[in-house]
């Protein structure tokens, strides 16, 4: 189905309805990537009602609708390389993974992230900051930086800085709500979770969706600056590897010995919801 002649908060709608139809794929095989597809589906329709209702009142509703439709692809394109590595296997579960036991052609965040969910003792909510990161850190720069370059102008970009933090404000809006739903849908006792992420899950949080999509918009901007695009892109693709490593290995020896203790104390209490459950 093509999308070019839908209004704008339609467009949105059906990315909505693609990533819907990922939630329900992934809570039929208990794949731990579901629980990030919901809160994707969540803040998409977030932003198509908002579009819908004009409110806030975009300068430019087509180019929000690109932008998501845009960063979807991305993150479209990420889950069908994993599957199509996955079912190279036979449909076998892969166990624990290595980031490079998966093929180039999924991103390096990418690979990272689903690497750190196949390991024992990865919890629900790790999921979703990890995939969070990755999808934005990584997938929104290059996806803003591949909009300006469709068009050949750079000061493109800079003439949406207003709708862009209207979005931000849209998503941000939203995130507690989605957070608590999230948590009944995919989490048995959030509030001990929170003492394992403790400073650490600012990302699903009003102000972390904000200062993470601002970063981005400045990283687009280094990518699309000759001087700094090689290193800009390096960094980008080592950030969600970093979270990882912050989250689940710390620098700080006593931190780390305490979360290594706090992770076998607390269980992981992932859960899925019961078969035919709407994706609402």
């Amino acid at each position: 189905m093509t999308t070019e002649s839908l209004p704008p908060a339609e467009k949105v709608t059906v990315v909505a309805g693609l990533l819907a139809d990922r939630v329900r794929q992934y809570d039929a095989a208990q794949d731990r990537r579901a629980a990030f597809a919901y809160t994707y589906y969540r803040l998409t329709t977030t932003l198509a009602a908002a579009l819908d209702t004009g409110a806030p009142a975009f300068r430019d509703p087509p180019w929000v609708a690109e932008l998501c439709e845009t960063l979807a692809s991305a993150y479209f394109d990420a889950m069908d390389g994993i599957d199509a590595w996955l079912a190279g296997r036979s449909g076998t579960p892969p166990g624990e993974v290595r980031p490079d036991d998966l093929p180039d052609s999924v991103p390096r965040p990418w690979r990272d992230v689903f690497a750190a969910s196949s390991a024992r003792r990865s919890y629900t909510l790790e999921d979703v900051l990890f995939s969070m990161m990755a999808h934005i850190s990584y997938d929104l720069p290059g996806a803003l930086r591949r909009m300006t370059a469709s068009t050949g102008e750079r000061g493109h970009l800079r003439g949406h800085v207003a709708d862009f933090h209207r979005m931000n404000d849209v998503l941000g809006s939203c995130i507690d709500r989605v957070q608590d739903d999230l948590s009944s849908r995919y989490i048995h006792g959030l509030d001990s979770l929170d003492r394992l992420f403790t400073r650490s899950d600012e990302l699903l949080t009003n102000y972390g969706i904000r200062v993470a999509r601002g970063l981005a918009w400045f990283n687009c901007d280094r990518l699309l600056d000759p001087d700094s695009a090689d290193e800009a892109a390096r960094s980008i693709a080592r950030s969600t590897a970093a979270l990882i490593s912050e989250i689940r290995s710390p620098g700080d020896r006593k931190l780390r010995a305490g979360l290594w203790i706090l992770r076998r104390l607390i269980p992981e209490r992932r859960q899925w919801p019961p078969a035919g459950t709407p994706v609402e």
